[in-house]
């Protein structure tokens, strides 16, 4: 059982230079729950996972509040990672660079090179990738290289996961290992964190793991279980440049 804190957001504000991107937010997300993001583009959004990760400088008063068992492994999954086609490391390699935190070179020679080895043909595993070690992560479709990140994020099993926009570029079979993965995680006690802009990927998320929706556009607009956030009203409100019933016939909500 893993021990995942509850976050707390007290006055929380950012700018970037005279641009207001968070505007006094108080807020608790609770622990080892599912917390599923959403709001428009540009709402601030990344900008307040990146300050509860202390990667952005904010006015305020964050406080992740770990059970007195917890080990504190934070796990992160970006947006988007770009890598140059031609960079010559596989993704094996990318996991052990990982895990190892030693020089390729070196690998092979460490005490510890074959655990390293089979802790990350597992991790890759989890999420279906474990058969495309080898391949250089420039030869990666953007889908498959979001599923090798999000393994890196998981070979030191985290109990506080953040997750921004982690579906981005996945195919079917991608989003379904990502899906289940989440459903697990919060179930093992994760508090876990996710931008998402699937309204119908939000709903199937929520319908058997215990969490909530919250509404970000420079302040939290709204928060609470699915049904209650993501009624037709509410979403219209928030996204009033498209009518409702294409929304929900897309599944998209920015």
């Amino acid at each position: 059982m893993k021990h995942g804190p509850e976050i707390e957001l007290c006055g929380v504000a950012l700018r970037y230079g005279q641009q207001p991107v968070l505007s006094e937010m108080n807020h608790r997300f609770r622990a080892g729950q599912c917390h599923l993001i959403m709001g428009p583009n540009g709402g601030g959004k990344t900008s307040l996972l990146r300050s509860i990760m202390g990667l952005t400088p904010f006015d305020g008063k964050i406080t992740l509040h770990w059970p007195s068992e917890a080990k504190q492994r934070i796990g992160y999954v970006p947006q988007k990672a770009l890598f140059e086609s031609s960079l010559p490391i596989s993704v094996l390699d990318f996991m052990l660079l990982n895990i190892s935190r030693a020089p390729l070179f070196l690998q092979k020679w460490l005490p510890s090179y074959a655990s390293h080895q089979a802790l990350a043909y597992q991790t890759l595993a989890r999420v279906g990738m474990e058969q495309r070690a080898h391949l250089r992560l420039g030869q990666l479709s953007g889908g498959e290289l979001q599923r090798v990140m999000f393994a890196q994020a998981l070979w030191h099993e985290p109990e506080l996961l953040i997750l921004d926009e982690p579906a981005t570029g996945m195919d079917e079979q991608g989003v379904q290992y990502l899906e289940q993965l989440m459903a697990q995680l919060v179930e093992q006690g994760v508090t876990l964190l996710a931008v998402h802009h699937d309204i119908s990927a939000v709903k199937r998320i929520l319908q058997h793991t215990p969490g909530q929706v919250h509404v970000v556009n420079r302040a939290m607009v709204d928060s609470g279980n699915v049904q209650q956030v993501l009624s037709v009203d509410k979403l219209e409100r928030l996204f009033q440049h498209h009518s409702q019933q294409r929304l929900f016939e897309r599944g998209k909500a920015a």
